[in-house]
């Protein structure tokens, strides 16, 4: 019997990112209803991140903190989940010599060190069209640990800065209202 290969989504163009300021989502989604404003991606101070960033640019972890328990009843040793850590690296383009508030700086300007974010990704959404109601995103709440120049290893490669983020908390699959 034949098998029918299952079509994919192709990463380039459908993984938009946005980096949004921490006032712009005043209540953190809670389980159950996992939705925050649509106005969060789409507001001004929202920075769409994707157009700065080449694949690879973005790393996310979430590694389990565990600890093992084994009940007087229980014949095998259990590792029971006593939190996360939740680490993000972003690395984009930037120009040192233009303002923040040109195009090719804005990711840069929205992760200064110190900074509480949250970081919102819509897997498979065309990163041409306009979030709506029907987008699921992905959503990470992070603080910016640190934000550094990279230096450059090729002549012809763009200059970049990268972040590193560590995250409060993951939501997957939230919606937009």
């Amino acid at each position: 019997m034949a098998q029918t290969a299952v079509a994919g989504v192709v990463a380039a163009g459908r993984v938009p990112t946005w980096i949004i300021p921490q006032a712009s989502i005043a209540t953190d989604p809670t389980p159950g209803t996992y939705s925050i404003p649509l106005t969060a991606l789409t507001g001004g101070t929202t920075v769409k991140a994707d157009c700065h960033m080449d694949a690879g640019d973005i790393s996310v972890s979430r590694s389990a903190r565990t600890r093992e328990r084994q009940r007087l009843c229980q014949i095998v040793e259990e590792s029971i989940k006593t939190g996360e850590q939740i680490d993000l690296g972003l690395s984009g383009v930037y120009d040192q010599q233009q303002l923040g508030t040109v195009t090719v700086n804005k990711m840069y300007a929205a992760l200064p060190e110190g900074a509480v974010v949250f970081v919102a990704q819509a897997f498979g959404w065309n990163s041409d069209a306009t979030p709506t109601t029907s987008t699921k995103i992905d959503l990470f709440k992070a603080t910016v640990q640190t934000r550094m120049k990279n230096q450059p290893t090729s002549i012809d490669e763009d200059l970049k800065f990268t972040a590193e983020l560590s995250g409060s908390a993951y939501w997957p699959d939230v919606a937009l209202t």
